[in-house]
Parts: structure tokens; C-alpha cells; sequence
């Protein structure tokens, strides 16, 4: 008899990934089968499962598979597999991921489906599992896992990857300098990006004089600052929102949520191609980039690191703050 663990869905890409990432991990460690679930309408309105229309997975099926059955943990998903992730937290009430997701530190669930509902990675969780013939986890970082995990397991569908070898082929120099900027949810201080660029430019310009800089954004008033700032700016043609508001789980002005999704999904790929990159970990899209860096001397700047100490830990107050809506 088979055995699931199911991943929902939940916020931008690079949440859901980074989920996924978990889910592959712990499949492999129970020997569950993965099945993965992005029917939650941040990226359709039609309930079409994304995932399988952006990646390929070869470890992951879809929900198409999973059994009638109560046997499900936690329970508050019974009867309710179908739904989405935001939808049963309002509903039931709850506020708390953590309470509509299995503990991924232990194997022992007896359920037939057990379910992962996660806007991040549980890795680090997952330590306790890293013995016997997972030890070889236990050496490594939570970042190599993550890479080791999603450069065996993930690719992008071929028609989006064309897309990426397009634009390489068309606009990308011999050098490439990387920025991602998250600006309309999450604001990254913009002077600390331009002076990190500065600086990133002034040690290129002499080894490497025809660089190019893509900056990948979510405001288009920040890359057209940003373009006048650098002339050497290459961007690719995408929606934005008229309003500022961030581009994903914005059903109300954007038109086409897919091509939305294949939009980020081209950028992502496109940071991850390029010979540095700057980025601010607090984003999850950022840090996922920089994490599919398959270059053997890719250089990775990362604003939020670069902070003193106290700043670090008052940013990650500031953001936890924002979670649990403490504050004015």
C-alpha cells in the first residue's frame, strides 16, 4: 500500500519551491510518494494544478493519484484535500501553519496521507532524520541540501527554459551582474542596492569592460530608476502592477496568472545564469536564486548578510513582527 505526503501551495514562487524542495527531501528519507499540490489560485483561477505546468519532476505526482480516505494527518485536512491552504486556515480559524502540517522531524505517522503546509524550507527540522543512510546530510548546510535536492529533482518545462536560452542568447554579455530587487511588499532599502552595485561595477569594469547588469524587479518605477542609474541595464518584458502592489496573488489586476508565474519562473532563471548576483535573503525568490547558481565561480552578494549584526537581528524582528501582525 502506498503512502503520500502532500505539499500545498502557498504565497510566491519562491516559498513554493522551497516547500517542494522539503517535501522531495522527506519523501525520499519515508519513502513516501510525493505529491505536490498548487491548485490554490494564486497562479489560476481555473484550479489547474500549476506545478506540473512549470516543472518537471520526476519524484512528484499530482493529486490525481491520492486515495478516498480518512486516514489523513492532520486531520484538520479531512475531507478538505481539495481546498487550499488559506482557505482552511480562515475557515477553521486557526493561525498557525503549523497546525495544519505534519512534524517533519519524525517518520512514524501511521496515516496514509500526511500533509506539509510551509511558506519556507523545514530542513533545518529535519535534522534528526540525517542518521544511517542519510547521514551524509548531517555535514552539510541547510543551503547545500537545498541546492543538492533541487538541482537533482526540479527543472523548468522546456518551453520556459527556451525562453531563458532566448533571452541569454539575445541580451546577455560575456559577463553578467545579477540583481533581484523585491520592492512592493518587502522593501529593500534601494541605497543600499545601488551603492552594493557601485561598488560590485567598480571591481567588473576592468577584467570584464562589456558587462551587462539584469536586474529582475517587482516595481517598474524602481527599474526605470534603476536604468537611468545604469545604462547598462537588461530587463525583460513582463506585466507589472499599475498600482505598486506585488506581482503575485494579485488576481485583481493581473490578466493572465500563469504567464504571471512563467514571467517570475524566466527571471529566476535568468539571476541564477549569471556570474554574481546580488540579492536580499529576507526574499525567498533572492535567495532561491542565488542557490540555483550552477557556476563553478559564481559570486553571490547577499545585502542582507552584509549587515552588522544588530542590524540582522532587527530586521528579522521587524519581519516576524509584520507575521504575526504585532505593531501598528
Amino acid at each position: 500500500m502506498t503512502n503520500y505526503i502532500v505539499v500545498k501551495g502557498t504565497s510566491g514562487i519562491g516559498n513554493r519551491v522551497f516547500a517542494v524542495a522539503t517535501g522531495i527531501l522527506y519523501a525520499q528519507l519515508s519513502g513516501r510518494q510525493l505529491v505536490v499540490d498548487w491548485r490554490d489560485g494564486s497562479y489560476s483561477n481555473s484550479g489547474t494544478n500549476l506545478f506540473f505546468r512549470y516543472f518537471d519532476c520526476p519524484v512528484a505526482q499530482s493529486v490525481e493519484v491520492l486515495p478516498a480516505t480518512d486516514s489523513i494527518y492532520p486531520t484538520h485536512w479531512q475531507n478538505k484535500l481539495n481546498r487550499s491552504l488559506g482557505s482552511v486556515i480562515n475557515e477553521s480559524g486557526l493561525s498557525c501553519y503549523k497546525d495544519l502540517s505534519f512534524d517533519v522531524s519524525r517518520l512514524d505517522y501511521t496515516e496514509t496521507i500526511i500533509v506539509l503546509s510551509a511558506y519556507t524550507h523545514k530542513i533545518g527540522f529535519m535534522r534528526p532524520l540525517f542518521t544511517g543512510s542519510a547521514s551524509r546530510f548531517a555535514s552539510m548546510n541547510n543551503l547545500e541540501i537545498l541546492q543538492l535536492v533541487l538541482q537533482s529533482n526540479l527543472s523548468l518545462k522546456e518551453d520556459i527554459r527556451l525562453q531563458v536560452e532566448e533571452f541569454k542568447r539575445e541580451y546577455f554579455a560575456d559577463y553578467m551582474i545579477g540583481v533581484h530587487i523585491r520592492y512592493s511588499d518587502m522593501k529593500v532599502p534601494l541605497s543600499e542596492v545601488e551603492s552594493s552595485l557601485a561598488s560590485i561595477i567598480r571591481s567588473v569594469k576592468s577584467k570584464h569592460p562589456n558587462y551587462k547588469i539584469f536586474v529582475a524587479t517587482d516595481s517598474q518605477e524602481v527599474l526605470s530608476s534603476f536604468k537611468q542609474k545604469f545604462p547598462v541595464i537588461i530587463s525583460t518584458n513582463k506585466w507589472f502592477s499599475a498600482s505598486g502592489k506585488r506581482l503575485h496573488q494579485n488576481p485583481e489586476e493581473c490578466e493572465d496568472l500563469i504567464q504571471n508565474g512563467i514571467e517570475a519562473l524566466v527571471d529566476l532563471d535568468l539571476l541564477a545564469a549569471c556570474d554574481e548576483l546580488l540579492f536580499a535573503s529576507r526574499s525567498s525568490f533572492g535567495l532561491l536564486s542565488s542557490m540555483l547558481m550552477d557556476k563553478p565561480q559564481a559570486i553571490r552578494h547577499d545585502i542582507d548578510t552584509q549587515k552588522p549584526l544588530i542590524k540582522r537581528v532587527q530586521l528579522k524582528l521587524k519581519n516576524l513582527a509584520k507575521k504575526l501582525k504585532i505593531g501598528g
